[in-house]
């Protein structure tokens, strides 16, 4: 199924621009936090169609994520339910981030006829996190352009998981993502909602 088109008018609508890819519909995994604005995208991602991959997205917004001002400022979390991949490396998941924020930052750019280089957004992988379960954990950084509110340079932190999916051949790509430090009050209550998510809705979808 495809997106729907970007709707990119005034500044009131600088939510929609991102909201402009998706599909509305009832939260098939990310049921929470509740007061945190809900979208769902479905594969190919029309602002990323070269990414190969079949399943859908679900983001969730924080109240703050439009506001530079606000201590939530581009502060989400998204999941990836991607069929028929039962693995990611290291590279291919570099490659997924890259193809995925350069395509963001080019269509809602483009819209507002700013001056376009993906040059300056790039995506920095630490080491794998060891652990004994079969999901991987990574701590990334991106370099982005705030191409919805000021077009300002912002260094997003991100805790991205992949877990395997048992029931399907496919596999979750799971992250919590903010510009704030990784030691702020708002890490909290990310990963508070990543593991909950992961606990209460993902292990219970494969378990049934």
């Amino acid at each position: 199924m495809k997106t729907k088109p970007i709707v990119l008018i005034i500044l009131l609508m600088f939510i929609c621009q991102f909201m402009g890819f998706s599909q509305e519909s009832t939260p098939i995994i990310l049921d929470g936090p509740e007061d945190w604005k809900y979208e769902k995208i479905d594969f190919p991602l029309d602002f990323a169609p070269s990414l190969p991959y079949e399943g859908f997205e679900e983001l969730r917004f924080a109240p703050g994520m439009f506001d530079i001002e606000s201590s939530t400022y581009f502060t989400y979390l998204f999941v990836l339910s991607i069929q028929n991949k039962e693995e990611l490396s290291k590279s291919e998941l570099k490659t997924l981030l890259s193809k995925y924020y350069k395509g963001l930052y080019s269509a809602v750019a483009a819209s507002k006829k700013m001056e376009i280089d993906t040059s300056q957004i790039k995506v920095h992988f630490g080491e794998l996190k060891k652990s004994s379960s079969p999901t991987k954990n990574y701590s990334v950084q991106i370099d982005f352009i705030d191409c919805f509110t000021n077009g300002q340079n912002v260094l997003l932190n991100m805790e991205l998981e992949v877990i395997p999916k048992k029931q399907l051949k496919g596999l979750y790509v799971l992250s919590i993502v903010s510009p704030q430090s990784n030691q702020s009050v708002i890490w909290k209550e990310l990963r508070e909602a990543k593991e909950k998510i992961k606990l209460q809705k993902i292990m219970l979808i494969e378990n049934r």
